[in-house]
């Protein structure tokens, strides 16, 4: 009996040190991908001025604050609870730099080092784009966290003074956390967005102004919920925090996906990652409003509509993006390309190129519309909403929904032929793509209503289909009225499916083999690294 003891603790010895050495080498593989930028820019973060000049004005803050408000709740201090005020000062103490100053300096950081020409030296080195932003945002994080620590001991006194509750002390701590980090990427993908220097002007300009107007929805909520509480039940509150963890992480995946993308050279492929990673944040979208749904009932129709806003935007956005990329290949991007039958078929719109991008978003577009069009009807039926704002729902998410989708596909489809006919004299970025949407978007919409209008002598016009089927803005107007003409919504439909049949047909050629061999010096320096 005891050599079968020895012979399991000896077996449980042999597993444990199996899984530390696994577990050392997991560490010592994350050590290698993130220190030598994290090294250089910790260094760099903790000497400069900006981080000195910020941590003792936080330090002389929280110790001014900490007398002059002790002082100010005398001698109710000892018999009233006295929290809310304190942490309401320590909050605004610690959000300044959470919120504004470490997005700035991460965007600057990043900004600087493409000024200097030192990115470009790095990008000779074995770092990837990847392991350069992340060094990035590792420095940034590190720099909230000192922060953080600096008044840890602020909050608990803020605590024990009463009348704000541990949950809520828990969760304003996380959404400092939280919103700073995803600023701190907002700021990391704005950085390589703009280059000459107005661009860079405008950029820094448009930053400010979504870290201000994020610092002020966020201390709205934070010092609403420390002076009336959370008014969340327990599980709206537990839907809330994973909710936003999701959405979140989802988002700042993709933005930090778009900003390596934007380091990487043109010879690599930078599109299946980015596509990837909007497929990742639709589905997390998806499955909070089918959560929202389940575990709200009829509050939850709020955020039914807002998901449904946010999804139709996103693909709109990434949508112009992808029709306005390159159509050259290089023989870099052509050995990553699947080679088999099925991974031609199904994996083809994941690589790089408009032909691509434009069936990629308009199969994802259409099984958005079609999981859109199944949902409403669910949720008419399960919410528990009234009658008049059962008509509402229909009203808006109804016709309209099916109409945005089926314009958006025609106009991506003429993005697609003005990007090809402009890229055959300039080499266009992609942003170029937003812009020929905006263009193409405004004209149908302008032209036939400013031609009907001049036909009709200036006076108040009524919807035509004959005049107005492209326009979209007046089609879905008049849809929400429940004033559209009968058979208007078929042809517009119709338009948009033969118009992505054209598209399917015309990519026939792209899941054709194009796959190429590696050259044996490139396997070589592979199987070096």
């Amino acid at each position: 009996m005891a050599t079968i003891d020895n012979t399991i603790d000896s077996t449980d010895a042999v597993s444990g040190a199996a899984w530390l050495a696994r577990l050392d080498r997991w560490c010592e593989r994350v050590g290698d991908a993130i220190n030598p930028i994290l090294v250089k820019e910790t260094r760099q973060s903790l000497k400069s001025r900006q981080f000195v000049v910020t941590f003792s004005m936080i330090l002389f803050a929280a110790l001014a604050w900490t007398i002059a408000g002790s002082l100010s709740l005398m001698p109710q201090i000892y018999t009233t609870p006295s929290a809310p005020r304190m942490m309401i000062g320590y909050y605004a103490v610690l959000a300044l730099p959470m919120m504004m100053v470490v997005p700035l300096a991460a965007y600057r950081s990043l900004e600087s080092e493409i000024d200097d020409g030192t990115l470009e030296l790095l990008s000779i080195t074995a770092l990837s784009p990847w392991q350069i932003v992340m060094g990035k945002l590792a420095s940034a994080s590190l720099q909230m966290v000192l922060y953080f620590v600096t008044l840890f001991p602020c909050l608990a006194y803020a605590y024990s003074l009463r009348g704000v509750d541990l949950p809520t002390t828990l969760l304003i701590v996380a959404s400092l956390a939280v919103a700073g980090s995803l600023l701190t990427v907002v700021g990391l993908f704005f950085a390589p967005l703009a280059r000459g220097r107005s661009g860079r002007v405008a950029t820094m300009l448009v930053l400010i102004f979504i870290l201000v107007l994020a610092e002020y929805g966020i201390s709205s909520m934070v010092v609403g919920m420390i002076l009336y509480g959370n008014p969340l039940s327990a599980s709206a509150l537990l839907f809330t925090v994973l909710a936003t963890l999701a959405l979140s992480g989802s988002l700042g995946h993709l933005l930090l996906t778009a900003t390596a993308a934007q380091l990487t050279p043109e010879t690599e492929n930078r599109s299946t990652s980015l596509r990837l990673s909007l497929l990742v944040l639709t589905t997390i979208c998806v499955a909070t409003i089918a959560a929202a749904m389940l575990v709200l009932g009829s509050d939850g129709i709020s955020v039914y509509v807002a998901g449904l806003l946010v999804i139709a935007g996103l693909w709109t956005f990434c949508g112009a993006l992808m029709v306005g990329e390159r159509s050259t290949i290089t023989p870099r991007i052509r050995r990553e390309l699947p080679s088999s039958f099925l991974g031609r078929l199904f994996l083809t719109w994941l690589t790089p190129g408009p032909t691509t991008g434009l069936v990629f978003a308009i199969i994802g577009i259409a099984i958005l519309t079609s999981i859109q069009y199944l949902s409403l009807d669910w949720v008419l039926r399960t919410a528990n909403v009234g009658g008049s704002m059962r008509r509402q729902l229909r009203h808006l998410l109804g016709v309209p929904a099916i109409l945005y989708p089926a314009y958006l596909v025609s106009f991506l489809v003429a993005v697609r032929v003005v990007m090809f006919a402009v890229r055959l004299r300039n080499n266009s970025r992609v942003e170029v793509g937003l812009a020929a949407l905006i263009v193409v978007a405004v004209m149908t919409a302008l032209v036939p209503y400013s031609l009907q209008l001049h036909y009709n002598d200036y006076q108040p016009l009524s919807y035509d289909p004959t005049w107005q089927v492209t326009n979209w803005a007046f089609t879905m107007a008049t849809a929400v009225e429940r004033r559209l003409p009968p058979g208007v919504l078929g042809q517009i439909v119709g338009a948009a499916i033969c118009l992505a049949l054209l598209s399917f047909f015309a990519a026939w050629r792209t899941t054709r083999p194009r796959r190429i061999a590696t050259p044996q010096r490139v396997q070589e320096e592979l199987s070096g690294r």
